[in-house]
């Protein structure tokens, strides 16, 4: 049965082919986001794959391609043969969109450079995904994401001096991503005005200083260094534990109402006469000492009586869910973002899905992330076709996977 936000073939982007050459994150990542919008994406992989499939030793379908991947068809390119590279550039005549995310000068030794594609198809958008850039000292080094998020100021936002280490999602990769299908979505919207294509290029770390606006437009105007609690002191948020161990946030923001209300949720009215906390100023200025304050408040009772609390003061707050809490979560359960699709085996799966709802246009049924390979007879047939490399043997390194090599970005 069709749910009410899927049609048969549907999504705002049903009818656009979007070519994708992307290993690990970045470029896979812009691909699915056109993907979950109605694209049909066809994934070009050497003949060993993408190496995100056999990540931490999954073989051909690892949890992590799984997830950037989903909703894309795949064929197999040798591109280091002209049978390869003619294959590739037939998919691209008839394409949209191309996205790449090689080294900067990759595509164009390979073959199928920004130039070529222009000419091929001048209605075409070509995206490539950089690490640094197509110039300047970094542009030709490995961009991965721990590099570009310490490079582009990311880790400074989030890791305590005093720690030291990379954490979190891969930044860089999934907001770089996000960028180029951004941009892609727009050179469309430029195509359907005036009928051509263009080159559009993303950098992992410009999107990463895009990102942080904030930091880096208060730095360029005052010269103020933000670092990881530089937001939250001026947001006024907390994180909060009770007695039983669960953590909970509230954010208090500007309006006072928020501050007393907090303070009648927590029994503490007195707080509101000390003088290290009397305004919102001095709040902000003190606030390791009211972080202490109000951790020591609600390690008094468990985190469902101060969360019940905070919903009768109206308080801004929310529980601080870890993955495994998420999707039990009364809310997120609501909003229907976890559905069922099949997999290749025929055992079920469970799935995020995109929350944005199109109520015209829908969204397409969701699929499984492609086998190696397995569009190949659909779309190039022989010609260009590679054999597929066995999980169990070490592939053999292409021209085209050692271009490749390290380059994503």
């Amino acid at each position: 049965m069709t749910r009410d936000h899927e049609t048969p073939a549907g999504g705002p982007l049903a009818g656009i082919r979007v070519v994708e050459l992307g290993q690990y994150i970045s470029g896979p990542y812009a691909a699915k986001v056109l993907a979950d919008l109605g694209a049909e994406v066809v994934k070009v992989e050497s003949p060993e794959g993408d190496p995100m499939r056999r990540w931490e030793g999954h073989g051909t379908m690892s949890p992590q391609f799984a997830a950037y991947n989903r909703g894309k068809r795949a064929v197999v390119l040798d591109l280091k043969t002209d049978e390869g590279l003619s294959a590739l550039l037939d998919l691209a005549r008839t394409a949209d969109v191309l996205i790449e995310n090689f080294r900067p000068g990759v595509a164009e030794r390979l073959g199928f450079g920004p130039d070529v594609l222009r000419e091929l198809n001048p209605r075409l958008i070509s995206c490539s995904v950089t690490g640094f850039g197509a110039a300047g000292p970094y542009a030709r080094r490995p961009a991965y994401d721990t590099v570009i998020s310490a490079v582009g100021a990311m880790y400074s936002q989030v890791v305590p001096a005093e720690t030291l280490r990379p954490l979190g999602p891969a930044f860089s990769d999934l907001l770089s991503g996000m960028s180029a299908a951004q941009a892609v979505l727009a050179a469309l919207h430029a195509r359907d005005v005036d009928g051509r294509g263009e080159h559009v290029e993303v950098s992992m770390v410009g999107s990463l200083i895009d990102f942080l606006t904030e930091a880096a437009s208060t730095y360029l105007e005052t010269g103020q260094v933000a670092g990881p609690d530089s937001r939250p002191r001026r947001a006024q948020a907390y994180a909060c534990v009770g007695a039983d161990g669960r953590a909970f946030v509230v954010h208090m923001s500007v309006p006072e109402k928020f501050w007393t209300g907090l303070l009648d949720a927590l029994e503490r009215p007195e707080l509101a006469a000390d003088p290290r906390f009397a305004t919102r100023e001095a709040r902000v200025a003190n606030y390791d000492a009211l972080d202490a304050e109000l951790k020591a408040a609600t390690a008094r009772m468990p985190r469902q009586h101060w969360l019940d609390r905070l919903v009768e003061r109206d308080i801004p707050h929310g529980p601080l869910n870890t993955v495994a809490d998420l999707f039990d979560d009364p809310q997120v359960a609501s909003m229907g973002l976890v559905e069922e699709i099949d997999g290749h085996d025929g055992t079920p799966l469970r799935v995020p899905v995109p929350s944005t709802r199109f109520r015209r246009s829908g969204r397409p049924r969701l699929r499984a992330a492609p086998q190696l390979g397995e569009a190949n007879a659909d779309l190039v047939g022989a010609a260009g076709a590679a054999p597929t490399t066995s999980a169990t043997t070490a592939p053999a390194v292409t021209a085209a996977s050692a271009a490749a090599e390290g380059t994503r970005a």
